[in-house]
């Protein structure tokens, strides 16, 4: 299989700057009613309350700024990689990180499109958890501001089938005939898939020796 690179489509970064604007006008919206309480307290008085509104405005644009600022190299820095064995994320302005997640260790893949993802920007994310996450409710990495993220997951799927059919001798047999395991869905658990596979990898690895 050739290595397929993707990377985030450009509404995703104007998805950041929107969410940004929101929470600072969230934000601005909880210090105005905060403000607006205190100023009937004796001590504090209309004048007190007009300080907390302006600390509160400063306090949200020292997070506002430079988080629209960031928002384009982190978008800029995102890339996918879809292998024959792993998907590989990379990520990070200052610091860059690269994440590599084993098919082995894949236990279930999620498709998950928010509000803004389905009403305004027609994106998607697609959420791989692993073992080590199975109990959280978390995913081990997230491929998003993807468009065709249906697509992506048909394509990490059959590679994880074709990978997990490569690791006992009998996989392949099970996979391809009416009688093996039901074909992966959405949202579907890998983890009993993922232990038969290992099993099976244990014992052919036994019997070579």
């Amino acid at each position: 299989m050739k290595t397929i690179i993707l990377k985030p489509n450009h509404k995703y970064l104007s998805k950041l700057y929107l969410q940004l604007s929101i929470l600072f006008v969230l934000w601005l919206i909880a210090g105005g009613a905060f403000a607006a309480l205190l100023a009937g307290e004796p001590d504090i008085g209309s004048d007190g309350a007009n300080q907390i509104m302006v600390i509160a405005t400063l306090i949200g644009l020292a997070v506002w700024l430079p988080g629209m600022a960031l928002a384009a190299p982190y978008y800029h820095s995102l890339s996918y990689e879809i292998h024959e064995d792993e998907v590989i994320v990379r990520a990070g302005i200052i610091t860059r990180s690269i994440k590599h997640v084993p098919y082995r260790t894949v236990t279930n893949l999620t498709i998950k499109r928010g509000l803004f993802d389905r009403y305004l920007f027609n994106l998607g994310t697609l959420d791989i958890q692993t073992a080590g996450m199975s109990g959280s409710t978390g995913a081990e990495e997230s491929l998003a501001g993807l468009t065709d993220v249906e697509a992506v997951y048909d394509v990490v799927v059959e590679e994880l089938r074709r990978f997990r059919g490569a690791m006992g001798p009998t996989a392949t047999e099970l996979s391809g005939s009416p009688a093996g395991r039901p074909p992966i869905s959405k949202g579907t658990d890998l983890t009993i898939e993922a232990i038969l596979n290992e099993l099976q990898a244990i014992r052919h690895a036994v019997e070579t020796k």
